[in-house]
């Protein structure tokens, strides 16, 4: 028998206490059509955009899509945007958060794909993987590609979890799993963008919380390059993996 997968209308008839966190910096081109899409399909969920001081109109765009913005006041970096997205959830005792791109890579009408675990109670927290599906075509370069496949895998066989894409940053989170990484991260140091997401993995395995990958497709940027990586962040990234991985096994 096929599994019933819970559809838009659904989920918001069963779940009105769901954030969608949309982190944007410079995305003036993206963010309206991203946050018209996403309130279309879910027009009970609260939809954020986290302005990470951008100077073009990421604001008025995402504001007259009818999105709730909040800015910072300068741009801090995509690690303290999300945890400003993690507060505001926990502040306002959402049951769920999910985070999406405002870049338009992410696909809203899969947001489903990652609430119906966490509604299900088989994870806490749930990451979207381009490798679980052969629907997607490599847009990255060689270099990108095998760093994450590298780091996935290296974090997947020390850490006894399994993970195929531990860079993707369409995810979602349950009310139980934001309580447990939230006190954590206050007391931390800030974690550098580019090894969040492996920070994140490693400290929820050591925390005990469930994570599990779905099927996503992850479309190409139809406007300016990632902001993620750049050249500089990608050379150091291997410093910064093992860097990550001995900072957690001493603590």
């Amino acid at each position: 028998m096929q599994e019933h997968q819970v559809s838009s209308n659904e989920l918001s008839a069963m779940t009105p206490k769901v954030l969608v966190m949309i982190p944007a910096y410079n995305e003036e081109k993206t963010v309206g059509d991203v946050v018209k899409s996403t309130k279309a399909l879910y027009p009970d969920f609260e939809v954020v955009v986290i302005d990470d001081g951008s100077t073009d109109r990421t604001v008025e765009n995402a504001k007259e899509a009818g999105a709730n913005v909040v800015s910072l006041p300068f741009h801090c970096g995509g690690s303290a945007v999300i945890q400003v997205g993690y507060k505001i959830s926990a502040m306002h005792n959402f049951d769920y958060t999910v985070k999406i791109d405002a870049d338009g890579q992410h696909k809203a009408e899969e947001i489903p794909k990652l609430l119906n675990p966490l509604i299900k109670e088989e994870a806490d927290i749930i990451c979207g993987s381009r490798y679980l599906t052969s629907h997607n075509i490599n847009h990255d370069s060689s270099v990108r590609d095998g760093g994450r496949v590298f780091s996935s895998t290296l974090i997947s066989a020390l850490r006894k979890v399994e993970v195929t894409d531990i860079t993707s940053g369409m995810r979602a989170w349950s009310h139980k799993a934001l309580q447990t990484l939230l006190p954590v991260y206050t007391e931390k140091k800030c974690i550098e963008d580019s090894v969040f997401w492996l920070h994140e993995t490693l400290l929820a395995s050591k925390k005990g919380l469930r994570l599990k990958e779905v099927p996503i497709e992850v479309l190409p940027r139809r406007h300016g390059k990632s902001k993620s990586f750049s050249l500089g962040k990608m050379l150091l990234y291997p410093i910064r993996l093992f860097t990550a991985l001995i900072e957690e096994a001493l603590s």
